[in-house]
């Protein structure tokens, strides 16, 4: 009826961007700040990104081979290139772009994950997108959660993310992040309904509750030390938050897959660390990551957490009342994706899959591999990508009483019972 094409467009009005300008522009390093947020440019961030890593690998190439990069294919992979210092201006032209844009992707995964690919793998094209992904979905209204040139937090550290295979002393106890979002699930003042799509949703709590979220922030940012105790707490929340009882599956715990989003980023930012100049910047990208995660928990109906005594011990207990002062800021167009995250375990040979076990107690690698050989074949496109994710998380943080190669098993499990259609999020 009339009436109901008309309140289905008023659901949908707030995700559509205004049409731009008719007259077409030319993104380039001066103006290129310009236009973030702005969707309808994605194909002239592509552009510009693309000429300036082809331009960088042009220049690298002059003194090694008479071919220029022009030459070469799009897909070409700078980390299997023999002249490091190719990857060198790769890497420091990508991570001096990604420090103007984290403040704005607080409540974006999808960029992250996409650029995390890129630089992990070496592609060029794909670095490029997630460049692009990241400038049209960058939100000035949650830039206020990073302020740029903010002190820094936690202590410096020398490495920042371990080799696979070079395992960090885990730390003992529960995840920081669970007590804090204990907190949150009793929160009244996040209550409310949400009725659009799931960006639009991220986007209304984090325009809306800037005051309070903000006190949560330091609440996680005072318990936690260093950049590798802000990652491993993380990495453990997410372990348990990849099966939950959302709001949109009653009380069936099923995988959800915006939750799936925030492992898969902390995946991504194990490799973004590696390219990114500074600890401030570092420290920015933890954060980001870590709002994407409250966020995405309000949204998804704040499921209960349980936490295994067997795996942690008695959980940490924070008695901090965050306050929230009165805000009259509403939410920005929201801006629904339009890339997926691509590379994935499916396209993992077993030279790569050799990389990954190196250094790993024997034990273990054989559980892993036999999992991930069956993950490369799953329906869910998703699920490779989180084995994959947990088995690194492993390596990186210690089996933490098998928390990730339980939630990794399970994951695959769901698989042969579900389809890429079902489950909460969708």
């Amino acid at each position: 009826s009339s009436k109901d094409l008309f309140q289905t467009f008023k659901r949908f009005k707030p995700d559509k961007e205004r049409i731009p300008p008719a007259a077409s522009i030319q993104i380039n390093s001066r103006n290129w700040k310009e236009w973030l947020g702005h969707k309808s440019y994605y194909h002239e961030y592509l552009d510009f990104f693309h000429q300036e890593l082809l331009q960088l690998d042009t220049l690298a190439r002059k003194g090694e081979s008479k071919a220029t990069g022009s030459s070469l294919p799009l897909t070409e992979s700078w980390a299997e290139m023999p002249a490091a210092p190719l990857a060198s201006c790769m890497t420091k032209r990508v991570s001096d772009y990604l420090a103007v844009l984290i403040p704005g992707l607080c409540g974006s995964t999808g960029p992250l994950i996409h650029l995390g690919y890129g630089i992990e793998f070496g592609s060029r094209l794909v670095t490029a997108e997630g460049l692009a992904y990241a400038c049209i979905s960058y939100q000035s209204a949650t830039a206020c959660y990073i302020p740029s040139g903010e002190a820094l937090t936690w202590a410096r550290e020398s490495d920042i993310s371990p080799s696979p295979g070079q395992q960090r002393e885990p730390k003992k106890g529960s995840p920081r992040s669970v007590a804090i979002l204990s907190m949150i699930r009793n929160d009244k003042r996040l209550d409310g309904n949400f009725d659009a799509g799931f960006q639009s949703r991220l986007n209304v709590v984090m325009s809306s509750r800037i005051s309070l979220l903000k006190s949560y922030l330091g609440i996680w940012t005072s318990q936690v030390h260093s950049v590798s105790e802000a990652l491993q707490d993380l990495s453990q929340t997410c372990g348990l938050l990849l099966f939950t009882a959302t709001n949109r599956a009653g009380d069936e715990q099923q995988l959800d897959k915006n939750l799936a989003d925030v492992l898969l980023a902390i995946h991504a930012a194990r490799f973004l660390m590696e390219i990114l100049s500074t600890a401030e910047e570092k420290e920015q990208l933890i954060k980001a990551i870590w709002m994407s995660l409250v966020a995405t928990y309000v949204v998804q109906g704040r499921p209960k957490i349980s936490v295994p005594a067997a795996v942690f011990g008695r959980p940490h207990s924070i008695h901090v009342e965050p306050q929230e002062t009165p805000t009259t800021s509403s939410a920005d167009d929201a801006l629904t994706e339009t890339l997926t995250a691509v590379a994935g375990m499916a396209s993992a040979s077993n030279s790569t899959i050799s990389t990954w076990e190196s250094g790993i107690p024997g034990q273990s690698v054989g559980r892993w591999r036999s999992l991930c050989h069956s993950a490369i074949h799953a329906e869910r496109r998703v699920v490779p990508k989180i084995v994959r994710a947990l088995w690194l998380a492993e390596m990186g943080h210690g089996a933490c009483g098998d928390l990730f190669y339980d939630a990794a098993l399970r994951a695959l499990g769901e698989d042969e019972t579900s389809d890429e259609s079902s489950g909460p999020g969708n």
